[in-house]
């Protein structure tokens, strides 16, 4: 035991790093977001919203803690059913602490870095190996990020008119070659993973030659590219050849999830007594989800509430904006980040870690 804990408390310190850069952290992601729904006030116009009563009513209540139950529900089984589908072994009640975790951290870190580290970390203290939980933590990602990235453009394809007007349906239909291309990639990785490790070793070897890099850099970062392909291949090739009832089910939960996530617009619209086109709705949120993945700020944070507004603003009324904006954040995020913080107190408290 004491050669374990060693090992365990080096690991910590390296996912947990310092206090104060956690909290330089939380005070951008909270600055950022300030500053996204200023920006919002003031590109799209409308008042500064007070709080909408019919938000609260019992019906629209309902609603939106059944919403809530579904989503975190469902984040937690697609995960869940991934690591049964690869053989992984773990008690279901013990994933949903970690989709508290997973909100947190990845809310804080920026481009959600943090998120899959300590998932890792989390499951390993649970009995899974981290083989098994870089595989598990990676295809749920990639099954989310498939969806979304074929939702998108068959969206615009069946329903040409669920983009917004303007500057906001040029870039929906840019992004759908955009992401065309982007799934070709990904098959090639899938299928053909030494093709793109023998095209990046290329590209390094050509770095190094013209000085760019180290050669013991590029050797490095080369065995690196190899492995990480190799593995990413592999990994898929196990969820393939898994349980096709837990590969269904992992699917099923994250479409679930993601159907959830993009209508919860559109229930706050409902609840305010607007028209709805639910259709639309979910297929710019699709849009609005991809571009997120690629922001640079700790959670998004002030890009998702702009790329929000700057899509749904022809869908709703200008004073009624910044309210669905924050109110669509809230939800979404900021009462997963509040839970997280909880259930991570208690999950990494040092009596819970020696148990």
């Amino acid at each position: 035991m004491q050669h374990d804990e060693k090992p365990r408390s080096a690991e910590e310190g390296r996912l947990w790093g310092r206090p104060s850069a956690w909290i330089v952290s939380v005070l951008l992601f909270v600055g950022l977001t300030a500053v996204g729904l200023t920006a919002v006030s003031s590109i799209f116009g409308g008042r500064i919203p007070s709080f909408d009563n019919r938000l609260v009513q019992p019906q629209t209540v309902v609603a939106i803690l059944g919403f809530l139950i579904v989503y975190f529900l469902a984040d937690g089984l697609r995960l869940y059913f991934v690591l049964r589908t690869i053989g992984a072994r773990i008690r279901v009640h013990e994933i949903f602490p970690l989709v508290f975790i997973n909100i947190l951290v990845s809310n804080v870190t920026p481009l959600a870095t943090g998120g899959g580290f300590a998932q890792v970390w989390y499951l390993r203290r649970h009995g899974v190996a981290v083989g098994a939980s870089v595989a598990a933590t990676t295809i749920r990602t990639v099954l989310a990020m498939l969806l979304i990235f074929t939702a998108a453009p068959l969206i615009q394809f069946l329903h040409p008119n669920a983009s917004s007007e303007g500057v906001a349906r040029i870039t929906t239909q840019s992004l759908s070659g955009i992401i065309l291309i982007y799934l070709a990639g990904f098959l090639i990785v899938l299928f053909r993973p030494f093709w793109i490790a023998a095209l990046l070793s290329r590209v390094l070897g050509f770095a190094a030659r013209i000085g760019l890099i180290g050669r013991q850099r590029c050797i490095r970062w080369t065995v690196a590219v190899q492995r990480e392909t190799q593995e990413f291949s592999a990994s898929f090739a196990r969820f393939a050849r898994g349980s096709r009832m837990f590969a269904l089910a992992a699917v099923l939960a994250t479409l679930i999830f993601l159907l959830t996530l993009f209508a919860f617009p559109a229930l706050l619209l409902e609840a305010l007594g607007q028209e709805v086109d639910w259709l639309k709705v979910i297929g710019t949120l699709s849009v609005v989800t991809f571009l997120m993945y690629f922001a640079p700020t700790p959670g998004g944070a002030g890009f998702a509430e702009l790329a929000f507004a700057g899509f749904m603003a022809a869908q709703m009324e200008a004073d009624e904006l910044l309210l669905v904006v924050f109110a669509w954040r809230f939800l979404t995020i900021y009462i997963g980040m509040a839970i997280g913080v909880i259930v991570s107190f208690f999950a990494f408290r040092p009596k819970a870690l020696a148990g």
